[in-house]
């Protein structure tokens, strides 16, 4: 591996994790314009953006984990509950608890980390921190991120590939 290769994959993890973290960075134009500017390799990239957001999702998955143990979000829950709630904030707290039970079986809560990992539907944000609020272990959820967050990032660097054939 030369220096170069080794610079521009140490750059798509620390990519990969901000953008895990920061919804409004996007990791799949980050891939497209460093395959259609040529920068790296396709593997490289994909491999290294891929790494960065399991790295940056598995952060996400352990702040919600133990940050269930603070001070201020136990009194924030315990507010929440007595506070009465109307129709639309009782439809979104039903809709979550709906989730976050899906999400906590074990038949389907790596199916959906895959889906989201590989297709972003449901969002793979949403879907760390829902995880991270279940009894879903790390050691299962960091593989399927990875697995399916490479894929999809080949699947990006490989289609703009094609781009000079047409």
């Amino acid at each position: 591996m030369t220096w170069g290769v080794f610079l521009a994959w140490l750059t798509s993890v620390a990519f990969g994790v901000v953008s895990a973290i920061v919804p409004v960075v996007n990791a799949e134009v980050y891939v497209l314009v460093s395959q259609v500017s040529a920068v790296a390799g396709i593997v490289p990239v994909a491999v290294g953006v891929g790494i960065g957001q399991t790295v940056g999702k598995c952060l996400l998955f352990l702040g919600v984990r133990r940050g269930r143990r603070f001070r201020f979000v136990r009194e924030h829950r315990a507010r929440s509950r007595v506070e009465p709630r109307g129709r639309l904030r009782q439809a979104w707290h039903d809709a979550i608890q709906a989730l976050l039970r899906l999400v906590g079986t074990k038949r389907w809560g790596l199916p959906i980390t895959l889906l989201a990992a590989v297709v972003g539907f449901p969002p793979l944000y949403a879907v760390a921190l829902l995880a991270g609020a279940t009894t879903m272990k790390l050691r299962y959820f960091a593989p399927i991120v990875l697995v399916g967050r490479v894929t999809r990032f080949l699947l990006v660097a490989y289609g703009v590939g094609v781009l000079p054939f047409w």
